[in-house]
């Protein structure tokens, strides 16, 4: 049996035969190819070439690049499920995180109008921050429903780990491009920093708006454009790469197209102190998708930061209850 430790909870995009001189391409990203027979090169845009053969252990590949096989070959290609690599750093992530994280969602829930019996999304759940400040709001107001998606299933078992009895709490474990969401379901629904790691944000966006309730409520929170803690880990990361695919401005823009009505914003800031730089590092390699990249050892990060964030509620239009 291969073993594929480095890509858990990947998934199958692709398999089958290739003939000799056939190829295959990877996009960027991080792929596998478990090569059951045969031969094959696999061939980066930047570095050297690498063969391939079968055996035990299963290549990760790095695109973009292209597989060309030396001899007819039998061969599976898997992509990772989470692909930012939160799903290996869990534990630590929430660890770390949680607690900070948590006060930037009861931030945006504080402003929800939940009332009882509503069902709320919240998409790229990780390990529940803004799931906790909604059952908090909700213990407020009235039980409600609520049901968290994240395609990083330890992150999740991490959210699981730590639910309120009081509010009745499901996570799903999915990829939220890949989700057929309902249609005029849902009271509403939250994001808290993900959209910023979207890569098809516009088919997302338009995915809540058809699954949203006229008058239903969509709350975001994202990264500001000048968040301190964001431009001292890309300054601490090795290699090249985007983490975030776009600022909040350019969010705001697909918001408003995707057909929603912004009636709030407000800017969120905190801090994050440690008592040494080690810690901050330690804290940023928590961080899944930079912390792939690898760190850097050569730049001392300062132990105390400020974080920065855009807090967003929007509406649905169309007929809604008032809170």
């Amino acid at each position: 049996m291969a073993i594929i430790g480095e890509l858990g909870g990947s998934r199958i995009v692709d398999a089958g035969r290739k003939e000799s001189g056939e190829s295959i391409q990877v996009p960027a990203g991080r792929q596998a190819l478990w090569l059951i027979d045969g031969q094959a090169e696999w061939q980066p845009h930047a570095g050297a070439p690498v063969f391939l053969e079968p055996g035990e252990e299963v290549p990760v590949l790095t695109g973009p690049g292209s597989v060309q096989f030396l001899r007819t070959s039998h061969f599976v290609r898997l992509q990772a499920w989470d692909e930012m690599g939160f799903d290996l750093r869990a534990a630590a992530y929430r660890a770390l995180m949680e607690s900070r994280n948590q006060g930037v969602g009861q931030a945006l829930a504080a402003q929800l109008p939940l009332q009882a019996g509503q069902i709320w999304v919240d998409m790229g759940t990780g390990t529940g921050a803004m799931v906790q400040a909604l059952q908090e709001r909700a213990a407020e107001r009235g039980p409600i429903w609520i049901l968290g998606i994240d395609r990083a299933s330890r992150m999740v078992e991490e959210a699981g780990r730590h639910v309120s009895p009081e509010v009745p709490v499901w996570y799903v474990v999915n990829d939220l491009l890949a989700v057929t969401w309902p249609e005029g379901t849902f009271d509403g629904i939250t994001a808290l920093l993900l959209l910023h790691l979207v890569e098809d944000i516009d088919h997302l966006l338009a995915q809540v708006y058809r699954a949203l309730k006229p008058g239903g409520r969509f709350a975001y929170a994202v990264s500001s454009d000048k968040n301190p803690f964001v431009h001292m880990i890309m300054r601490q990361v090795e290699g090249p790469g985007v983490f975030f695919k776009r600022g909040q401005a350019k969010i705001r823009q697909r918001v408003l197209n995707a057909g929603f009505q912004i009636e709030r914003t407000e800017s969120y800031q905190d801090e994050i102190a440690l008592d040494t730089p080690q810690a901050m590092l330690e804290l940023i390699s928590s961080i899944g998708g930079p912390a792939s990249r690898g760190i850097r050892s050569d730049i001392t990060p300062p132990p105390s930061v400020a974080r920065v964030f855009d807090l967003v509620w929007a509406r649905k239009p169309g007929a809604t209850e008032e809170a």
